[in-house]
C-alpha cells in the first residue's frame, strides 16, 4: 500500500491539538538485522547474575522458586521517598530472566502476568503519602529512551499531578458533558468500521488514531468502559495481550523504536487505554514552536501496515 493522499490537518477526537498528515513516499519499513544477546564485555545489571542488593517490591516466581518478573526500586531514580525536594518512588519491572527477548515472543500468558505486575505496582504506589499519579510506560530502542536492552517496564510515582493529564482529563469531561458519553467510548462506536481499525475482538479495539501524532501509532483501548487498567478481568487481559503482541511483533520485526504507556483516570470519570508511539521520527522547528505535529505516515497506511502479513524482506526503507 502507498499513500498518495494529500496533506491534510486533523483535529483530535475531542482535544485542542492538532497534526498535519503530510503523506510522502510512504512504504514499509526496512527489516534491520540485529543479533541479540549482551554483548562482549557489557554487563546487563536487570539479568539475574547481577542483581546485587536489588531492593524487590514484587515477584512473580516460577515452579523452582526463582522470579520471572520482579519489580526493584530503581537505583538511579531522580525521585526517593526520603527526599523532601525530589518526592516519589521510582520503580524498574524486569519482565523475563532471559535477556535478549522481545514482548512480542512472550506468551499470551506471560505478558497477562506482567499485566498483573503492573496492576500491583500502579495500586500499590498510589496509596503511598503523598503521591498524586502513578505513570507506567515501557521504552524500547534507544531513540524511545532505553538503556538497557533487557525486557522491563518503568513505574513512577508522582507528588504531582502532570499538566498533560490534567488537560486530557479537564478535555474528557468536557466532552461528556456536552455529548453525555465517554469520548473514548464513542471512538470505538464511531470508528468500528473505519481503515484505521488495525484488529478487535470482543474486549478490545486496537485502532490507528485519526489524528496520530506519531508515525505507526496505536491505541488499545478496551471496549468495556473501565477507570483504571486494574478493573481489567483476566480475559480483558488475556485480549489486550493478544492486541499488544501484534502491534510490538510489527515494530520489533523492523527494529522500530517505541514507548508505550498506561493513561488511566485522574478523576472520577475515564476510560484507560494504552498508546503505543514508536520513535522514528525527530520533531523539529514546527513542532516544538507551535505543538502542530507533522506526521508522515497517515494512520490509515499505518493500519495497513499493522494488519498486513509480516514480510521476510525488506529491501524499502522509509
Amino acid at each position: 500500500m502507498r499513500d498518495n493522499s494529500k496533506s491534510e490537518i486533523r483535529k483530535n477526537y475531542f482535544k485542542d491539538e492538532y497534526v498535519i498528515i503530510v503523506p510522502r513516499r510512504a512504504k514499509r519499513p526496512q527489516i534491520i538485522d540485529r543479533s541479540v544477546g549482551v554483548e562482549k564485555n557489557k554487563t546487563c545489571f536487570f539479568c539475574p547474575h547481577s542483581f546485587t542488593d536489588e531492593i524487590s517490591t514484587y515477584q512473580d516466581n516460577n515452579k523452582n522458586g526463582d522470579w520471572e518478573i520482579i519489580s526493584v526500586i530503581n537505583k538511579f531514580s531522580s525521585l526517593t521517598n526520603d527526599s523532601e525536594s525530589a518526592y516519589g518512588q521510582s520503580e524498574v519491572i524486569i519482565e523475563t530472566r532471559k535477556h535478549g527477548l522481545n514482548m512480542s515472543e512472550f506468551s499470551i500468558d506471560h505478558i497477562v502476568r506482567i499485566f498483573d505486575a503492573y496492576i500491583d505496582r500502579l495500586n500499590n504506589l498510589k496509596n503511598m503519602h503523598g503521591i498524586k499519579y502513578v505513570t507506567l510506560f515501557k521504552n524500547k530502542g534507544k531513540q524511545a529512551g532505553a538503556s538497557i536492552a533487557h525486557a522491563h517496564s518503568q513505574v513512577i510515582a508522582l507528588p504531582i499531578i502532570p499538566p498533560k493529564l490534567q488537560q486530557e482529563a479537564e478535555s474528557y469531561t468536557n466532552y461528556l458533558i456536552q455529548h453525555h458519553n465517554c469520548p473514548y467510548c464513542d471512538i470505538i462506536s464511531n470508528e468500528s468500521n473505519s481503515q484505521r481499525v488495525i484488529w478487535q475482538d470482543d474486549n478490545t479495539f486496537l485502532l490507528a488514531p485519526y489524528a496520530s501524532e506519531f508515525a505507526y501509532e496505536a491505541w488499545l483501548i478496551p471496549k468495556r468502559h473501565t477507570n483504571t487498567f486494574s478493573e481489567l478481568s483476566h480475559t480483558e487481559k488475556e485480549s489486550y495481550a493478544k492486541a499488544l503482541k501484534i502491534v510490538l511483533a510489527k515494530l520489533d520485526h523492523y527494529d522500530m523504536p517505541y514507548n508505550y504507556y498506561i493513561e488511566n483516570t485522574i478523576n472520577n470519570d475515564y476510560h484507560t487505554h494504552i498508546k503505543i508511539t514508536p520513535r522514528i521520527n525527530v520533531w523539529a522547528g514546527l513542532e516544538l514552536s507551535t505543538g502542530v505535529i507533522a506526521n508522515p505516515i497517515s494512520p490509515e497506511f499505518a493500519a495497513d501496515f499493522y494488519r498486513s502479513k509480516t514480510e521476510t524482506k525488506g529491501p524499502t526503507s522509509f
